[in-house]
């Protein structure tokens, strides 16, 4: 039981300072495209950091797998290099006690893995689709900052103001808005500039933007017929931009729902969350012979190859689901196949580590007998 404990706690710390350190940047890069987006106003601002939290469990899904097969690589390759796994060995440490202390990491990893990637995770993008689903109903003036020109996502409407308050009121604005008369015909452009505005709301709940003291100019460019009119008050309804219903993408559908599901893209979005949880265990085993290095050598020798074989393994499945759900592959044979042939590379590894530990015996026996 000590030397369990010594193994989890050496593994479990180091898979926290991996996860954290891979989270963050996953994150960081994640939360620069929303940052985009609200800058270029098809977002909120107020909901930049529920997004990320709620699309936290999404990113642990397979950052966690990964952190546990690099912790049980770094921490096991240390061992070898400052011969601890050695004296352990000597008392007692069988290459089959090594393997179970290995397992129930793994399964303690597992059993996080599951409740993240089976409730935590499709909780989550609910929560992001409902959201992104409210944004999408925004009109540009909920999303507008101060001194940018932004656009609909229709693209036919630029707004700017260079000042705006809580209360609604906007200083010197210029809006464009064009209607195409056909596809590669001159459009018709409004534009509009004020010094001053402000946006109401009728009886009927119905939004208007009123404008002070400025100027329409209305026309085709190109020609010389525009039309200028000077204004004291101008009013324009503000019209929300209609979005279609979509439906509820397989990520985000809960585990009664994938299970009852004749679907092929549901049923290949199960065998994934499936597939996540069992390669724990698979990687897990990967890593002891990985982890075994010459103390010369270093501990971060197989470290790379480890890296490889691992992402092969996690783009194989990522790529088996995309064409399961597109049809490519029989839905009978769906993941598992993966996870057989990496089964057979984890056993091939272990062999060809046994053997060179017998060659290595081999030749450091002989050695003193070659040197008298």
């Amino acid at each position: 039981m000590i030397l369990f404990r010594y193994f989890a706690r050496e593994v479990f710390v180091t898979m926290l300072a991996v996860t954290s350190i891979v989270l963050v940047i996953s994150m960081g890069w994640r939360f620069s495209g929303y940052l985009n987006q609200a800058a270029s106003g098809l977002l909120s601002k107020d909901v930049l950091f529920l997004l990320m939290a709620y699309r936290l469990p999404g990113f642990l899904e397979l950052i966690v797998p990964i952190s546990f097969f690099l912790s049980i690589m770094l921490v096991y390759g240390r061992f070898h290099v400052d011969s601890e796994m050695v004296i352990l060995e000597s008392c007692g440490l069988g290459p089959n006690r090594l393997i179970g202390i290995t397992l129930v990491l793994s399964f303690v990893v597992a059993l996080f893995t599951a409740m993240v990637t089976l409730w935590m995770k499709p909780v989550g993008e609910r929560q992001v689709e409902q959201l992104l689903a409210g944004q999408r109903n925004l009109t540009e003036f909920d999303t507008l900052a101060p001194g940018r020109f932004q656009s609909l996502r229709s693209g036919k409407r630029v707004t700017y103001a260079e000042d705006f308050t809580d209360e609604g009121e906007l200083s010197r604005v210029f809006i464009n808005e064009y209607k195409e008369t056909n596809f590669y015909g001159p459009k018709n452009v409004n534009t509009l500039v004020s010094e001053t505005g402000e946006t109401q709301v009728d009886a009927n709940g119905n939004r208007f933007l009123v404008l002070n003291d400025g100027y329409r100019y209305s026309g085709q460019p190109g020609q010389k017929n525009y039309q200028i009119i000077k204004y004291e008050e101008y009013g324009q309804l503000i019209e929300r931009e209609v979005s279609e219903k979509r439906d509820r993408r397989q990520r985000a559908k809960d585990l009664d729902e994938l299970l009852n599901s004749t679907n092929v893209k549901d049923i290949a979005e199960l065998q994934w969350r499936a597939s996540v949880i069992l390669m724990i265990p698979v990687i897990a085993l990967m890593a002891i012979p990985l982890s075994r290095v010459n103390p010369r050598q270093g501990r971060f020798t197989r470290l790379v190859p480890g890296m490889i074989i691992c992402f092969l393994y996690v783009v194989s499945l990522s790529s088996a689901r995309s064409g399961l759900g597109r049809g490519n592959l029989p839905i009978e044979a769906g993941l598992w196949w993966i996870h057989g042939i990496f089964i057979v590379i984890t056993y091939i590894i272990f062999r060809m580590d046994r053997l060179g530990l017998l060659f290595t015996r081999v030749i450091d026996r002989f050695r003193p007998a070659a040197a008298s």
